[in-house]
């Protein structure tokens, strides 16, 4: 009778351990930090250079644009072949999956890398072929080179054999998350996703994550 008092006594009390070591273990993984895998935070967050560019509506675009709200940044140019138009079909992928909240204060916009070729008609047609939200930016050389320089961006000609006008563009082809304050937040490195994992779903949870981290610095203006 002392023996079967002792195994049921042992067996209740296993089981009261396996149930605490489950609850610990479920509480850390429900309430473990988030971690991105793609977006990369700066260190040290820094002001948007003073430049003035256009929309390809037309309208004025500068460093204030930034401010009150949330902005993904690409550089690149119409006649791209690939980097680009697949970077803006990544990124239409990417906030159709971001949190509705978050979705509302991000815009996104094509900064020219070829604002001799890209006219704003040009990009008029070619940005919001992508989505009809996104805008293209044409700031003429010497206010882009302001701008790259400021978000750590550089960008120069490769000229064709045979005609010097029918030249390429080559730049850095990550993106860019501007913060409300008008600062550079964060980068993202497409081509550094892992293997086994799908861009557009990762960044997309990435960014989710970092408004998550975010929200409670800007929500106190700092």
């Amino acid at each position: 009778m002392k023996k079967q008092l002792g195994s049921a006594r042992l067996i209740i009390i296993i089981a009261a351990l396996l149930s605490l070591v489950a609850g610990v273990v479920g509480y850390q993984v429900l309430f473990a930090e988030k971690r991105m895998e793609i977006i990369r935070t700066f260190d040290q967050p820094r002001s948007i250079a003073a430049f003035e560019g256009k929309t390809h509506n037309g309208e004025q675009f500068s460093e204030s644009d930034f401010l009150g709200q949330w902005t993904i940044v690409f550089f690149g140019f119409t006649t791209c072949p690939d980097v680009c138009p697949t970077a803006l079909s990544n990124i239409n992928g990417m906030m159709k999956n971001v949190e509705q909240e978050y979705l509302k204060d991000t815009q996104v916009i094509m900064v020219s890398v070829d604002p001799e070729r890209d006219t704003l008609e040009k990009l008029a047609k070619y940005v919001p072929a992508f989505n009809p939200d996104f805008v293209g930016v044409n700031a003429g050389l010497k206010e882009t080179q302001k701008l790259t320089k400021s978000i750590g961006v550089s960008f120069f000609k490769v000229p064709g054999h045979d005609d010097p006008d029918n030249y390429l563009v080559e730049h850095t082809a990550r993106w860019f998350v501007i913060d409300p304050l008008g600062r550079r937040y964060a980068y993202i490195s497409p081509d550094q996703t892992p293997k086994h994992k799908d861009l557009i779903k990762t960044v997309s949870e990435d960014y989710n994550i970092l408004r998550d981290k975010a929200g409670d610095i800007h929500a106190a203006g700092q």
